[in-house]
């Protein structure tokens, strides 16, 4: 049987080489991006659009998942 690695990048961690890339200017890569950014911030606000009706165990892992995502972009 042969076993597969996830190596998808997080979203914190795009996240975070998108900020070096905007910081160096690197324009034509962030233009790349652009559907990326989109997704992440719609997905922001799905979330904020749900977050009343999550159970007190789903919010733990939402602030949990939030913390981590900062974390790997510097914050």
């Amino acid at each position: 049987m042969t076993e597969t690695i996830d190596m998808t990048p997080t979203w914190g961690e795009i996240g975070g080489l998108y900020a070096r890339l905007a910081e160096s200017q690197e324009v034509k890569v962030i233009r790349g991006m652009r559907s990326e950014m989109a997704r992440a911030f719609a997905a922001a606000q799905a979330l904020q659009a749900i977050k009343a009706t999550l159970t007190e165990e789903q919010r733990a892992v939402v602030a949990r998942t939030l913390t981590e995502e900062l974390t790997k972009q510097g914050y």
